[in-house]
């Protein structure tokens, strides 16, 4: 039953990856307005940059999920790597020191896309930390 659990919860990690991958691909993808700089080019708003990084972190959160699904093994520390990442996807969305930020303009696309990308983290958070604490409570059950 608690393997069956922990293939649940590693089905919602794909998801998640899924859905952030869906949201900037298809359903809710970021702006592709461009910037005007003083000497004349033109280069992506940040939300472009932050739809990037978004791609790159889902493509870890998949691959690691995969390969969680298929371990033979105890995966608690691979649940701590899927936690990380879907602590960076969060953080991404907002201006900070290790994310990139959205628009402030709050009327462009970028801020549907920002709330798939934080639903998926707060999903892979959630069921990593799940993960690992019903995989600790089997393998610390006292005995009477």
């Amino acid at each position: 039953m608690k393997k069956n659990l922990s293939k649940l919860i590693l089905g919602t990690e794909l998801l998640a990856s899924l859905l952030i991958l869906g949201s900037i691909f298809i359903w809710a993808p970021v702006c592709d307005g461009l910037l005007t700089l003083q000497n004349g080019t033109m280069v992506h708003m940040k939300c472009f940059y932050t739809g990037q990084v978004s791609i790159v972190l889902a493509i870890i959160l998949l691959f690691a999920a995969i390969v969680a699904f298929f371990s033979k093994t105890d995966h608690n520390k691979l649940q701590w790597v899927i936690i990380v990442i879907g602590i960076m996807i969060i953080a991404n969305t907002f201006e900070s020191v290790i994310g990139i930020g959205i628009c402030k303009n709050t009327a462009m696309a970028c801020h549907a896309t920002s709330a798939w990308l934080r639903g998926s983290g707060v999903l892979v958070i959630i069921s990593g930390l799940f993960d690992i604490f019903a995989n600790s409570s089997k393998t610390n059950k006292l005995t009477l």
